[in-house]
């Protein structure tokens, strides 16, 4: 092989080289893609339970009136909610690489949903003695009259519940995020939301 055959084979495999340089992608930026492919994850779900006390007769629904006392209607009413967090809204600003190649993932802030079309209910206590029992019928007309009443309560029942779900949520999210930090090879520490974290801080302070 003469000797310009070997330069320019030599100039060839030098190029090629430097192109797989560039090509290659930085871990860090593999982790910010492979976590924004995951997208919007539901994380965990809780039920909200209230009890609703009826009693048609002091309340004077359907036209009764206060007869024989009063005995109520106790009704369980359960809503069911969810956490959520999209990781597609993470961004480059979202990961921080330190000098000890430790990075550091700020997660986007996990939205707790309420499920509006999952309400359901179960009768606790039914009247006894004279007092007639509810049919099906009324006792939905007698929800469906409090339904700003019960949405107030179940929204205040959920609120108390908001900081052990994201408690959840986030150690359901490290999970799911570790198999991408081990085929990176990738030590991360994993930061929720100032106002998530706070919100754990505090339901841990009143479980206490």
């Amino acid at each position: 092989m003469s000797y310009f055959a070997l330069v320019l084979l030599s100039l060839s495999f030098a190029a090629c080289s430097q192109k797989e340089e560039k090509e290659e992608t930085p871990p860090v930026q593999l982790l910010l893609i492979q976590a924004q492919s995951l997208s919007r994850l539901e994380l965990a779900t809780t039920q909200v339970r209230i009890v609703l006390k009826i009693d048609p007769h002091r309340d004077g629904f359907l036209g009764f009136k206060k007869l024989f006392g009063s005995k109520e209607t106790r009704v369980e009413l359960l809503s069911q909610a969810s956490a959520y967090c999209d990781l597609s809204l993470l961004t480059e600003k979202s990961i921080v690489q330190q000098a000890d190649s430790t990075v550091d993932l700020y997660l986007p802030p996990i939205e707790v949903k309420r499920e509006l079309d999952n309400l359901n209910h179960n009768v606790l206590q039914e009247p006894t003695g004279l007092r007639r029992r509810l049919s099906t019928n009324e006792l939905d007309e007698i929800i469906r009259s409090r339904q700003t009443m019960i949405d107030g309560l179940v929204a205040k029942a959920l609120e108390q519940e908001r900081g052990a779900l994201i408690r959840t949520a986030s150690a359901t999210l490290t999970n799911k995020l570790q198999p991408i930090f081990r085929d990176l090879r990738l030590t991360v520490r994993v930061h929720l939301d100032e106002a998530d974290e706070s919100l754990i801080q505090s339901s841990k302070s009143a479980a206490q």
